[in-house]
């Protein structure tokens, strides 16, 4: 029988029993609320999670999950996982719940789930029993498609900027703040003659710069590292074989989180920038010196003319069997001496009087080499590589002789006490965009390539950008006159071509010379010696020389010409208009006060127009043949004036009458 309680007794256990039912009750309410709390992160968290038992089914998802399989998480129970997720008829190798299951061990994998539309970075927990079975897993999937779209535009940046710099000419590097490099492009291996093993073995940038302007290079790498801009700086690089060329650096700092991490730049080789520039200096140069040596000639000429002419003009009054003959014909020979030296100074200077015409350069080439045999010692080996037949080139074969013969006799000369080979090579080449670097006084085109090489001592690096100048030798008293090589230059560029050296010293020298090639038939020369012509027409001379118009008349006259002088051109022109019909003929010097040969001859023409004209010049860069012929100009003709080349040019333009007279140059 049970214990009837007492009323007391009845009443604490009720008490009990009450509080037993508010614990019972706060418990409740306590759970639920934790469930509420859980639902709320559960659904509230943006990763995606789900819960699945052992096969495969999902027991529960969040919010994020439902949405994106786009159900409720409630109608998202049961589904089946890889069936609603991978878009599989059953678990594919690279699910990680099926490897959880295997393993029992947690999983990581970095997916990509069209069904879900994004990749995912997936985490993979076991879940078990209160007992400790394994009754499934949980997922919690993070969605990382804007991350994987950042490192693939990232990698594509990263791609695009090493294609950019693979293709750029110039050397791209980056470096971080104690020196070592830590990128370089391709062309860098090309340029210093480092290999991606030495790269990889780690490269100091600073050693790939002379040693004289590496303290220089790591200041200013200092001051770019402090926020300082530099420009563009010129430094000597340091190859790996210890050869150097001039480049251009320019370098700007990489911030990295506002900090300065190293140095990224390019180095520009401008060795052919420098190449170029010495090449215009000495164009330049060339041009000045040029210019000056036509001035001289000028001069010179009006004073041999007047030299010349009155030595002929004696020679006509002293009879043969006077010693005095025999001193003025002295005085001629070394006078035409000079001239010819005026001539080579002409030819330098580029303003020359010969004529172009088409000729067989193979032909012209080898009669000189066969005349050089004969000139050169047997100590000194002459071979020839022609490997040219018909070429035709515009030329004065004469001068083309003489530049083959000085070339030649001027590497005899660098030989003449050791002896050693000269060898002559000629062919036809193309000259095409890159080649026109070497040359850029020249068009891109067919050319004749003449090249002279020697075994010699070779030339200094110091004077080798002075042996084209005028006067300038290294050889001995008597060895030359240090024209040689001018008047090679001289002529080479009135040729519309090219000449360049190259040599270091104890390796020889080799000369190139270039002539464009040409059309046409090539011309043969005659020669024929003609009388002194005479003739009784009316010619007005005008020079602003007193002892040239003295000097000329006596000369005209004697070859019985009536001659009126002036030494004013505007007085000659006045004088021609008051009586031009009385004129046969003007002749009149380029380079006078008031007004040009060529200006007066325009006003005699305008006055006159079959007056024929004949112009005199010492040198002038305003006019030449081709120019006197196109303005009307009866005849042109280099001063000095010699007796028997004017004689014959002035019946050649009576004869003519209308019409440029050819063949009219000293």
């Amino acid at each position: 029988m049970s214990k009837k309680l007492s009323y007391k007794e009845l009443e604490e256990r009720v008490k009990e029993l009450e509080k037993k039912v508010a614990d019972h009750r706060q418990t409740k309410e306590a759970f639920i609320q934790v469930k509420e709390e859980w639902e709320s992160t559960f659904n509230s968290v943006p990763d995606l999670i789900a819960i699945l038992d052992n096969k495969h089914r999902m027991v529960r998802v969040n919010k994020a999950m439902a949405d994106k399989l786009g159900v409720t998480p409630d109608d998202a129970a049961g589904l089946n996982c890889y069936e609603h997720v991978h878009g599989t008829e059953e678990p594919p190798p690279f699910c990680p719940h099926a490897k959880l299951l295997a393993d029992g061990q947690e999983h990581f994998a970095e997916v990509n789930e069209k069904r879900l539309d994004g990749d995912f970075l997936v985490s993979v927990s076991p879940l078990h029993d209160i007992k400790g079975k394994l009754i499934g897993s949980v997922h919690v999937a993070r969605d990382i498609t804007s991350r994987k779209q950042a490192e693939k535009a990232l990698a594509a940046s990263e791609e695009r900027f090493r294609e950019l710099a693979e293709l750029l000419p110039e050397t791209i590097f980056e470096m971080d703040e104690k020196g070592h490099l830590t990128f370089v492009n391709r062309n860098a291996f090309g340029y210093f003659g480092y290999t991606q093993h030495d790269f990889d073995r780690g490269l100091i940038g600073f050693d790939m710069i002379f040693s004289e302007d590496r303290q220089n290079a790591m200041d200013d790498a200092m001051r770019i590292l402090n926020g300082e801009t530099i420009g563009l700086t010129e430094y000597t690089a340091l190859r790996k074989d210890g050869s150097t060329f001039p480049a251009l650096f320019h370098a700007t700092a990489i911030i990295r989180e506002e900090k300065p991490v190293g140095i990224r730049g390019c180095i520009i080789d401008i060795s052919e920038t420098r190449q170029l520039e010495t090449q215009l200096q000495q164009s330049q140069k060339m041009e000045s010196i040029g210019t000056l040596a036509g001035g001289i000639a000028h001069d010179f000429n009006n004073i041999l003319g007047i030299i010349i002419g009155n030595t002929e003009l004696a020679l006509d009054d002293v009879p043969k069997y006077n010693p005095a003959h025999f001193n003025l014909e002295e005085i001629k020979t070394a006078s035409l001496r000079a001239k010819d030296i005026v001539r080579k100074l002409l030819s330098f200077c580029r303003k020359t009087d010969q004529e172009l015409k088409p000729i067989e350069i193979v032909p012209v080439t080898k009669n000189a080499l066969k005349f050089l045999r004969s000139t050169i010692p047997t100590t000194i080996d002459i071979r020839q590589n022609i490997l040219a037949t018909d070429e035709t080139i515009l030329a004065d074969p004469t001068q083309v002789n003489q530049v083959l013969m000085n070339l030649c006799v001027n590497s005899y000369h660098a030989m003449e006490q050791t002896g050693g080979v000269i060898e002559i090579s000629m062919e036809s080449i193309i000259l095409d965009e890159e080649g026109v670097k070497s040359y850029p006084e020249l068009n891109e085109g067919h050319y004749f390539k003449i090249t002279v090489s020697d075994t010699g001592p070779g030339i200094d690096t110091e004077i080798i950008d002075q042996i084209f100048d005028p006067y300038f030798t290294t050889k001995g008293v008597g060895k030359g006159s240090g024209m040689g090589l001018a008047v090679v230059h001289g002529i080479v560029k009135n040729h519309n071509g090219a000449i360049s050296v190259a040599s270091e010293a104890g390796e020889g020298t080799t000369f190139t010379v270039l002539f464009p090639l040409a059309e046409g038939i090539p011309e043969v020369e005659t020669f024929k010696t003609e009388e002194l012509p005479l003739g009784n027409e009316t010619i007005l001379f005008v020079d602003d020389e007193k002892s040239i118009v003295n000097m000329s008349r006596r000369m005209l006259e004697r070859l019985g010409y009536q001659v009126e002088t002036k030494m004013n051109p505007v007085e000659a022109l006045e004088l021609f208009q008051s009586k031009s019909d009385q004129f046969n003929l003007v002749i009149t010097d380029m380079t006078m006060p008031q007004m040009t040969g060529v200006k007066l001859s325009e006003k005699l023409m305008e006055i006159r127009s079959d007056i024929p004209v004949i112009i005199c010049t010492g040198h002038s860069s305003l006019i030449d043949e081709t120019k006197a012929k196109s303005m009307g100009i009866a005849a042109y003709v280099m001063k000095p004036i010699i007796k028997q080349e004017i004689a014959n040019t002035i019946q050649r333009v009576l004869a003519n009458k209308i019409g440029f007279v050819q063949g009219s140059l000293s």
